[in-house]
């Protein structure tokens, strides 16, 4: 007995030092002989938890509860493990049942704090960290989780006052530093933002999504100082499965559908380690007609609903039915949701609901396809498709790559965006319209601008070439704005018409050009448009659309044709950059379909320099729009009902 004890003291012992591995040997190895001991089994769990082996864990802090139900530890350690499987609300359970043991249990008070977050029960989360602010002033943790409430509530200045007050307390805590320069970024302070996150790469340049958010604050300013450095670090790590950038975000950076499919998978894989698929069996029970389920995050003023608008208007009602599941935030006077609601068949708002209560939904409706239009952007509920929410789950126009889902049966898409050969890249099977698979803007709120604009009310000049390039500054990188300024060069006087979304941008981006001789007066700036038909009769003052290389002007493409406004496209090897390539390709508009820079370049100088042939390309894209029906989304929609009627009768 003796020697057994022994060994257990030397693994306290070593577990104590931080050798956690030698200890849970040592534990694993006398548990067979203590396994009546409630101590052992916590200590055991507990190396399991800081493995974050957490099913491990919990089975083994449950062990030491069961031999002794009044050592509050062990509840506490469970729930840390359950908050980190996202069990949340059954980890403040426990939280509470430790509480109850010890009542200045100072620990647990505070993983209930975080967990009430965590659960959107703010109110309660808030009480809680005042009450831990009285206890202990000086604990730089409080702080920093009284700031993530703050935080998700979007009262950004009171979350970077308890994040200041964290990082006084440990000038060291990165977490802190990392949560405050992020808040940072959402009131747009991209520099300060950047500054904190440099201060993070000099203590611990592997810090959990430093480099995805150092390049971010970057080029959301145009600040390009290492960026093909940054960028190229990423890519290796990415390739190595070192870390993982937001889904969307890595489109900006690449134009590789591998590092995204490697990236999205990663990125799933790690989302969903613990999530649980829907234990009920789905509905089998045969329709009349075809019920289709369009979930989305952005039944508001977005290019998603901008786009579907007319396909919910026309789809045939006589065979198909068709709901909606919304889960974005409830936008008051939200006109465009207003003006589409009366084409389903019922809309549901899920914002609040669990995801075990939308299912129960979705199987009251017997839904037969389940139509993503969100992917993984902002307001995304795919956890939701993870589960399997229908017999058959589609990816479509929201997200433009593979969700890396397994769950997800197709991707809609056409030949232009996803060649055969790049199937590969993609988890779904890939499903093909017969043209361009994006179709072309609804014309709710388009009529004729009563503005009469003229170039001088703009500072543009009356007689010279206007380019235009009014892109999202995400879309804007050095590579790009290199070919832009070599345009410019090779076409005497002409302009460049951009609009900046912050200072920064259009600070940089003359100075950008000052560095390459081209004199900043040339660079011109436009602000936001807020109305879509003065923004369209506007965008008819310019000459030629210099459009974004490796993520394309996707939706915002149809307003360019609307103006006749010509672009030159760059055309590259993932479904982002190929989305205005496809559009144009399918009113046979090729000859400004680049596969290059050199290519962008040459076409962008030649139409510049030849008014004649210029007018012509602007007089055949509003012809061939008209002749191929560039715009009839009723047929558009039976395209896209042949799809689900061939995936349901498969």
């Amino acid at each position: 007995m003796k020697n057994h004890e022994d060994t257990f003291n030397l693994a306290k012992k070593l577990h104590t030092s931080g050798k956690i591995l030698e200890s849970q040997k040592l534990y694993l190895e006398i548990s067979k002989i203590y396994n009546k001991n409630y101590e052992l089994f916590f200590l055991l769990g507990t190396t399991f938890l800081q493995q974050k082996n957490y099913n491990k864990a919990i089975e083994n802090f449950d062990i030491s509860i069961k031999l002794n139900s009044n050592f509050p530890n062990s509840f506490n350690n469970k729930g840390i493990a359950l908050s980190k499987i996202q069990k949340d609300y059954e980890a403040i359970s426990n939280y509470n049942e430790a509480i109850k043991l010890k009542k200045d249990y100072f620990d647990a008070y505070l993983n209930k704090a975080i967990s009430l977050n965590k659960t959107k029960k703010y109110v309660e989360a808030i009480k809680y960290f005042k009450i831990l602010i009285k206890i202990d002033h000086f604990n730089a943790k409080v702080f920093n989780n009284f700031g993530n409430v703050y935080k998700n509530l979007k009262n950004y200045n009171e979350a970077i006052k308890y994040y200041d007050e964290s990082i006084k307390l440990d000038k060291h805590f990165l977490e802190a530093i990392n949560n405050k320069s992020q808040v940072l970024h959402s009131l747009k302070r991209y520099d300060e933002s950047l500054d904190l996150l440099n201060e993070i790469f000099k203590i611990n340049p592997n810090f959990e999504s430093l480099l995805g958010n150092i390049i971010s604050n970057k080029m959301h300013m145009c600040e390009w100082s290492n960026f093909n450095r940054i960028r190229d670090l990423i890519k290796d790590k990415i390739l190595k499965k070192k870390i993982i950038i937001a889904p969307l975000f890595i489109h900006y950076l690449f134009d590789e559908p591998e590092i995204s499919k490697i990236n999205t998978e990663k990125f799933i894989s790690e989302e969903f380690k613990y999530t649980e698929k829907f234990s009920k069996k789905l509905n089998n029970k045969k329709n009349d007609k075809i019920r289709i389920a369009y979930f989305s995050g952005d039944f508001s003023n977005h290019p998603v609903l901008h786009i579907m608008c007319n396909i919910f208007k026309y789809h045939d009602k006589s065979n198909f039915e068709i709901y909606a599941f919304s889960h974005g935030p409830n936008i008051k006077d939200n006109f465009w949701r207003d003006s589409v609601k009366n084409y389903f068949k019922k809309f549901y708002d899920i914002n609040k609901m669990t995801d075990e209560e939308v299912f129960l939904l979705s199987q009251e409706n017997n839904i037969d396809i389940a139509v993503d239009l969100t992917g993984i952007t902002k307001n995304a509920r795919t956890e939701i498709f993870f589960k399997k929410i229908a017999p058959i789950q589609i990816n479509y126009l929201g997200y433009p790559g593979t969700m890396g889902l397994n769950t997800i049966d197709y991707i809609i898409a056409d030949k232009t965006i996803i060649p055969e050969d790049e199937q590969k890249y993609y988890f779904e099977k890939v499903i093909y319209l017969p043209n361009c698979y994006i179709p072309s803007s609804n014309d709710i709120k388009l009529k004729k601008s009563k503005k009469n604009f003229s170039r001088s009310e703009f500072n543009l000049p009356e007689k010279e070439i206007v380019f235009c390039a009014f892109h999202n500054p995400l879309k804007i990188n050095p590579t790009l704005f290199d070919a832009w300024l070599n345009i410019l060069k090779r076409v005497d006087n002409s302009v460049l018409w951009i609009s900046p979304n912050n200072q920064f941008i259009e600070k940089n981006l003359k100075l950008e050009g000052e560095r390459n001789s081209i004199n900043p007066k040339r660079i011109i700036i436009a602000k936001r448009m807020e109305d879509i038909n003065d923004h369209i009769e506007r965008l008819k003052l310019a000459d030629i659309f210099l459009d974004s290389y490796p993520y394309n002007s996707h939706s915002t493409t149809y307003d360019y044709i609307r103006a006749g406004l010509p672009m030159i496209i760059w055309k590259g090897n993932a479904y982002p950059s190929r989305v205005a390539a496809s559009i144009y390709a399918s009113i046979n508009l090729n000859e400004v379909i680049a596969k290059n820079k050199e290519e962008y370049e040459n076409i962008a100088v030649s139409f510049a320099n030849d008014r004649i042939k210029l007018a012509k390309l602007k007089k055949k894209i509003i012809n061939n729009s008209k002749e191929l029906d560039l715009f009839n989304n009723k047929k558009f929609t039976k395209d896209l009902e042949n799809i689900y009627k061939q995936i349901v009768n498969n």
